[in-house]
């Protein structure tokens, strides 16, 4: 199977090659942008001629009557260069102070109109890049000969304007006249582009590094998937073949450390599963001769001590075995079981009290939770004198929470409560009996439905508080 070039590289060339990539489609995309929205026009201006021009517009405004001035200006031949407006007030645009040949070219305005500077307004706004101007560019040359590259270098005599705009007074009243370059029609289109280039160079770059981000995060999201499996279920999730060599290697060595650790992992469980299994046949011989003991407060001990010993070999196998784990998962009633399980406490003469719904309907596997559950419901019953059995709904999930009023754990030994085979080192410990298994099964089985399983203190005594969470969509 040959190779794609691209999943031969490694993430550093990729990046590179992207922003290359990217910077070249943005150059193509501006070059060919000409081709589609033509540039803005430029249109050539003597100096000189427009004075004469300007003289001779407003000479014709002041001497038509002001009915026939509209039909005036707009016969005028000089029209097919520029647009002329009659205003009967001041314009909306402000003179532009600047230095240079447009300070100077509104002084000439002036002087040939025969007018005072506050009557003369000239608006000249300079294009930073001239290819992108939405309007017809006006280049005002002083009298010709001139060199065409200066038009753009020398900007003190030659004058660049991308948007101009000269008003004057014509009359003792607010009539104005307005003169600008005659519009080509096509600002609107021009606008756009200069709106839609940079987006469009913004929307290409998110792409590209979203594409490259995604190649990236997409394994390490596998990766966190898989480690989080294998940390609840114990059961290893081989990631994929990734499209870059580092990432490759972190998931080869990543498969390689979940079938390690799962080999150690089922070593360890089998030989005190097998090791628990062997202890049975010697318990019952165990229990055979204690039943002749002589001694009835002998006896007792003995059997009691048989009887714990087995209890923790229950347990051990338990832990060990992965029957619990390989139940399938049905529809059922999680508020009946837990009402099921109160009750039989309460039959071994535990107070046990229940609140919650009747009814409360979750997929998960119901051996398995049952034991979980029996399990926290025992040790609230060994530890303390009163049990409650608290069932809420969220629109999530279920939240189960196990209270008693025993002695409780300090906050500091909470983690170490869920290590297998600790008994803490307060009144829960081995005085009260149990394998310091019942929180750690509890918890495997939580973990395997992706629940959650947290401890605290209560609030109102100096108990307990498991707080279990079941999502609905296990």
């Amino acid at each position: 199977m040959i190779i794609p070039f691209w999943s031969r590289l490694r993430l550093a060339p990729r990046i590179v090659l992207v922003i290359i990539g990217a910077l070249l489609a943005m150059k193509a995309v501006d070059k060919a942008m000409p081709l589609v929205i033509r540039p803005p026009e430029a249109m050539f201006f003597d100096r000189d001629w427009l004075l004469a021009t300007l003289q001779d517009i407003r000479d014709r405004s002041i001497t038509a009557p002001a009915a026939e001035r509209p039909a005036l200006l707009r016969d005028l031949p000089v029209r097919q260069w520029l647009d002329i407006t009659l205003l009967s007030s001041p314009p909306d645009f402000r003179h532009s102070e600047r230095e240079g040949g447009f300070t100077d070219l509104h002084r000439r305005i002036t002087d040939r109109l025969g007018l005072t500077p506050q009557d003369v307004l000239l608006k000249a706004d300079e294009p930073d890049d001239p290819e992108y101007s939405p309007r017809p560019l006006v280049i005002i040359l002083p009298p010709l000969p001139t060199v065409i590259m200066d038009v753009f270098d020398d900007r003190s005599a030659n004058m660049l304007s991308s948007d101009l705009r000269i008003a004057f007074r014509i009359g003792p009243q607010e009539d104005w006249l307005v003169v600008t370059p005659k519009s080509d029609g096509q600002e609107i289109v021009r606008m756009t582009r200069n709106v839609a280039l940079p987006l469009l160079a913004v929307v290409l770059i998110g792409l590209l590094s979203v594409w490259v981000a995604r190649g990236i995060v997409k394994p390490l999201d596998d990766l966190a998937e898989a480690a989080e499996k294998l940390g609840r279920d114990r059961e290893p999730r081989l990631v994929g073949s990734f499209n870059a060599p580092e990432l490759q290697a972190i998931g080869n060595s990543f498969n390689a450390m979940q079938l390690r650790l799962k080999r150690f992992v089922d070593d360890r469980l089998q030989m005190i599963a097998a090791i628990s299994h062997d202890l049975r046949t010697p318990l019952t011989r165990l229990r055979l001769f204690a039943e002749y003991l002589p001694d009835p407060d002998q006896r007792r001990q003995v059997m009691s001590d048989i009887a714990e010993m087995e209890a923790m070999m229950s347990a051990t196998l338990t832990f060990a075995s992965t029957q619990l784990k390989d139940e399938p998962r049905s529809p059922s009633d999680l508020a009946a079981m837990l009402i099921s399980l109160c009750d039989t406490a309460a039959d071994a003469g535990c107070m046990v009290a229940y609140e919650g719904p009747d009814h409360a309907r979750l997929v998960y596997r119901p051996v398995a939770m049952r034991r979980a559950f029996a399990n926290l419901i025992d040790n609230g019953c060994k530890f303390g004198s009163h049990v409650w059995v608290r069932l809420r709904e969220t629109p999530d999930a279920f939240v189960i929470t196990v209270s008693d009023d025993g002695p409780g754990i300090p906050p500091d030994q909470f983690e170490n409560a869920f290590r297998p085979f600790v008994r803490l080192e307060s009144s829960r410990n081995r005085d009260t009996g149990g394998t310091g298994l019942g929180l750690t099964i509890a918890q495997d089985i939580i973990l395997t439905h992706d629940g959650d399983i947290m401890l605290s203190a209560a609030p109102d005594t100096n108990g307990l508080v498991v707080t279990v969470t079941l999502p609905r969509q296990g």
